[in-house]
């Protein structure tokens, strides 16, 4: 499959999804070196427990909404921010069918996985579950299709089953904070309690914004037995 990928690259180079130009490593992704370069990495210093960058002059330490209301995960990151090219990129896949971009994903997440050290004693990969409504109407998950991808990077196992998410549970895009919080409560539930007792847990979604969807999944690994979870997102939402 390499080598007829590779020809396949040689003889019908991609073009970048995003603007036409030739696609990069001479047509092999559907990204140009430009716009590849506007996706904006998130370095230290960062909250050492949300994963919240902070003032570049500050030390790491702490934000003000984890020491109020610690969040139940051990610790998150998230390895882009949430600007024009990765919302494009993520809207792109979540809500347009563009599975296409999840050549771009893997370049991205080689490229700054492999520099960040990655996890560390975890022992799982789990993604942000869908509804099943959720999921008939768009075809496949983009938190799973990411943690995938993830799993592989890291040689770890994924669990594409046992955590799952309840019906009728409304979208959380346009909702308050107090709002996302409220209507994820108890939307997330584990089957098979036994997978995950003692387990340290490395969870994925798309895009962290304001923490209620991991804080919820990461209440319901603990609860189910789980000994540590700890969070990685795509992207994150940078409030100013």
């Amino acid at each position: 499959m390499s080598f007829a990928r590779a020809v396949g690259d040689f003889f019908l180079p991609q073009v970048c999804l995003f603007c036409g130009n030739p696609g990069f490593d001479h047509g092999r992704y559907p990204v140009c070196a430009g716009c590849l370069g506007e996706f904006v990495s998130i370095h230290s210093p960062v909250c050492p427990r949300c994963g919240m960058p902070l003032n570049d002059a500050a030390a790491p330490h702490l934000c003000g909404e984890c020491l109020q209301d610690p969040p139940p995960f051990e610790t998150a990151w998230s390895l882009f921010a949430y600007n024009k090219k990765a919302r494009d990129l993520i809207h792109r896949l979540k809500f347009h069918g563009g599975l296409a971009t999840l050549s771009i994903i893997d370049l991205l997440l080689r490229e700054c996985i492999d520099s960040e050290g990655a996890a560390g004693e975890v022992e799982f990969v789990v993604s942000v579950p869908m509804d099943m409504k959720g999921l008939r109407r768009r075809g496949y998950n983009q938190a799973l299709l990411i943690a995938e991808r993830v799993a592989k990077f890291l040689h770890l196992p994924l669990d594409r089953t046992h955590l799952v998410k309840k019906e009728g549970t409304s979208p959380q895009i346009g909702l308050t904070r107090a709002q996302r919080k409220a209507n994820i409560q108890g939307a997330f539930s584990v089957t098979g309690r036994r997978v995950f007792s003692g387990k340290a847990v490395l969870l994925v979604d798309d895009v962290y914004t304001t923490g209620a969807t991991v804080r919820a999944c990461s209440r319901a690994l603990l609860k189910a037995g789980a000994r540590s979870v700890k969070v990685l997102t795509f992207a994150r939402v940078i409030l100013e």
